[in-house]
């Protein structure tokens, strides 16, 4: 192929770097949503219909559960005598459950469409219900606390369930369950204590107001107590969790201003913020196998510490909202969380945030987004609702809205426009893993226009790429002519490589080129010039050959009139 040809293929291929540009979207979007005209009470999500997307059960203040499909449509409604609170999807195999309480006193189990399968009466105040498999045979259990710091475990067929272990008056309000430990350890081999069955570790819940000891205990299996913490204020939040990776559980608490850490004996480390803390989240944010905590105050501040006790940021980030949920997750799918705030202002009387906020922020606190709900937030779900591998957020009141994670597409946006921009550099590597990356995401994505977008810019920078190496032995063949003292080749040489090389945008091999044209030219004025010729050598010889032809021609003219007797 010669460089005519080469620069015929240019011209051909130019064109398809001509690509729009379009804003980056918001991190996140209103997907779905739609007017529920009840004050929700609690919410949960779950597939109830075994369609592969989830659906959200409500609790209305008036007594009634409603089940919807994320887009709006209502799959059923139930009514009961007073309000469900603690709701929660419980899986058997294919089959889906809902479980809840209410205050008076009963908790019930429903089936995926809304009947009833059973209910229980206690004659004592309910403070939790959740579910885990116990007993490891496949099938959840059934865990009702209740406010006197007792608890009671039942199975999906609604009898009392019995361990080997007696397991009653575990002075508790909350189980550290097997799901739970199943997130934690990857297999029961590395659980930090000797036993198999859950009910290891028992801490006080917060879901409850009201009838709250402050106080709060340890207790093993066995119902022996490890040990107590004497606490002034009620304790909002606990977490259980081995967050120092040292193989061994701590508990994390939050009462008033302080955020406490605690292991087996006793407090680790407390810190005191500047109001008060009702959420804060745990989670390993910076990838060293160890679990930060983020904290968020009534005042507006959020905080991050490490795993010891000391804070990661010199000054807390200030959003001027009244916090009132913090949690750490993978929001942009890249194996490092974010943490999420939600705050606003809180209504009492309500009990929920009004003109809701929700933030992501990174580990070293910048603000990756700031998403208004445009009403009240009571519950927060966050779940990959389409599937695309990022997580997506759900916020719950009289009104659902479903807030799709863009940034799928905003990272593919951003590849796509790094493989340009390294494209114009003639950086054709680097250009063709851009734009495979913005390939990959825009296939999930399933912009068919965009892959193809990237398919034709990776086949252009696989062209200049050849182009360019072309060039560059064009250029090399340059150098060879110019040291072998062949400079009109090598200007030659030199010319043609220059053309490519400013086609496919590499500016320093232009510039380098360019360099070697000058010096090419100026040992080309500097050869010594061929001996020159006088002009009059080189008349003399045609004024000779004039002045015999015209001689000649004047004796023939001569002896021509002297034979016709013009002469005497």
């Amino acid at each position: 192929m010669n460089i005519k040809q080469l620069l015929c293929i240019l011209v051909s291929i130019s064109f398809l770097l001509v690509v729009p540009v379009s804003a980056e979207p918001e991190p996140f979007t209103i997907k779905h949503y739609f007017r529920h005209d009840y004050g929700t009470i609690s919410s949960a999500l779950g597939d109830l219909d075994s369609d592969g997307v989830h659906d959200v059960i409500l609790s209305t203040d008036t007594g009634e559960l409603r089940a919807y499909k994320l887009s709006g449509e209502t799959l059923w409604s139930t009514k009961f005598d007073a309000p469900a609170r603690g709701l929660s999807v419980v899986r058997k195999g294919s089959e889906r459950y809902v479980l809840f309480y209410n205050d008076k006193n009963f908790v019930y189990l429903i089936d995926s469409s809304g009947n009833e399968k059973w209910h229980l009466y206690f004659t004592k105040p309910i403070n939790s219900v959740s579910a885990s498999d116990l007993d490891s045979d496949k099938s959840p259990e059934v865990i009702v606390g209740f406010k006197d710091a007792t608890f009671m475990v039942y199975t999906l067929t609604k009898n009392q369930w019995q361990n080997k272990n007696d397991f009653y008056r575990f002075y508790t309000l909350k189980l550290y369950t097997a799901e739970f430990a199943a997130s934690e350890y990857e297999t029961w081999d590395d659980y930090p204590l000797g036993v198999k069955i859950d009910l290891s570790w028992i801490f006080p819940d917060v879901i409850a107001s009201g009838e709250r000891d402050p106080n709060f205990s340890l207790y093993d299996p066995s119902g022996k107590k490890l040990w107590e913490i004497e606490n002034v204020y009620p304790i909002e939040q606990t977490y259980s969790g081995d967050i120092n990776n040292d193989g061994k559980m701590e508990v994390i608490t939050a009462s008033y201003k302080y955020l406490q850490a605690f292991g087996l004996e006793g407090e680790l480390w407390k810190n005191i913020v500047d109001s008060y803390i009702y959420s804060f989240g745990v989670g390993d944010i910076n990838r060293d196998g160890k679990k930060e905590v983020a904290v968020g105050t009534v005042d507006g501040n959020v905080y991050l510490y490490d795993s010891k006790g000391y804070k990661l940021w010199n000054t807390p980030q200030s959003i001027g909202k009244d916090v009132r949920y913090v949690t750490i997750d993978d929001f942009t799918a890249d194996g490092t969380p974010e943490i999420l705030v939600a705050a606003g202002n809180w209504s009492s009387s309500k009990q929920m945030i009004d003109d809701g906020v929700f933030y992501i922020f990174t580990s070293d606190g910048e603000k990756l987004s700031e998403t208004k709900v445009n009403g009240p937030i009571k519950t927060i779900s966050i779940m990959d609702i389409d599937s695309d591998g990022y997580k997506d957020i759900i916020v719950c009141s009289n009104y659902v809205s479903v807030f799709k994670n863009n940034f799928l597409t905003i990272f593919a946006m951003r590849h796509y426009a790094e493989g340009e921009k390294l494209l114009l550099r003639a950086q054709f590597d680097d250009s063709i893993k851009e734009f495979s990356k913005a390939k990959e995401m825009y296939t999930k994505l399933g912009d068919n226009e965009a892959v193809k977008r990237c398919e034709k810019n990776i086949m252009t920078a696989v062209e200049y790429k050849a182009l360019n190496a072309e060039a560059m032995n064009k250029f090399a063949k340059g150098n060879e002519e110019l040291n072998n003292g062949n400079y009109e080749a090598a200007l030659q040489n030199f010319n043609d490589a220059r053309k490519v090389f400013e086609k496919v945008g590499n500016k320093a091999m232009v510039a380098t080129t360019d360099a070697m044209i000058s010096e090419t030219n100026t040992k080309i004025l500097a050869m010594p010039k061929a001996p020159g010729i006088s002009p009059l050598l080189i008349w003399i010889p045609i004024i000779a050959l004039i002045a015999v032809v015209g001689a000649a021609l004047g004796f023939i003219f001569f002896r021509k009139k002297r034979n016709n007797g013009d002469y005497l």
